[in-house]
């Protein structure tokens, strides 16, 4: 019985080495994704520093933000760990993708509750804003890294659907 199946399951596996070598997707290879996770490593810091370096006013505005933001750095980075422990998915690269995202939004959010608050104050002028730099870099950095890594793990799924349609051909 042992024997009947392993023939099937080599036969199963040289379609799929075949139908993956004549994919035209390439597939990133795992130094790409692990160079794009340094980077959003750096950039998750970058957005981390940027609201401890406001986090008093933030407090001002609304002090469940810190936390919030505190909370989504970390869980980006748990992210990061989990791909980098367990290999690239799509399912992993698309979590960081969504966390990119809303770090990037958390940033801009951040940037406009400040601003009101200065408006509120009366300290608008432009030696006033200088705050809303580091934010504003954050989120733009948070949004760019975030599109790589999109690019990238459109090029992973894309490889997988042509794996998946060839070896659904060769097996009919």
């Amino acid at each position: 019985m042992r024997r009947r199946g392993l023939p099937a399951i080599l036969v199963f596996f040289v379609s799929a080495v075949r139908a993956f070598s004549q994919t035209g997707t390439s597939i990133p290879s795992n130094d790409e994704i692990f160079e794009l996770l340094a980077k959003a490593e750096q950039k998750v810091s970058g957005f981390e520093n940027a609201v401890k370096g406001v986090k008093p006013d933030l407090d001002k505005a609304d002090p469940k933000l810190s936390t919030m933001y505190k909370d989504a750095g970390a869980a980006a980075h748990v992210i990061i760990l989990s791909i980098r422990k367990n290999g690239p998915s799509a399912y992993g690269l698309m979590s960081l993708v969504t966390t990119l995202d809303d770090l990037s939004l958390d940033a801009a959010t951040a940037s406009v509750q400040l601003l009101l608050l200065r408006i509120q104050s009366g300290k608008t002028a432009a030696s006033n804003l200088d705050f809303l730099v580091p934010l504003m870099t954050s989120k733009n950095e948070c949004n760019d890294i975030s599109e790589l890594i999109m690019h990238a793990t459109l090029r992973y799924i894309r490889a997988e659907e042509d794996v998946l349609e060839k070896l659904s051909h060769i097996n009919k």
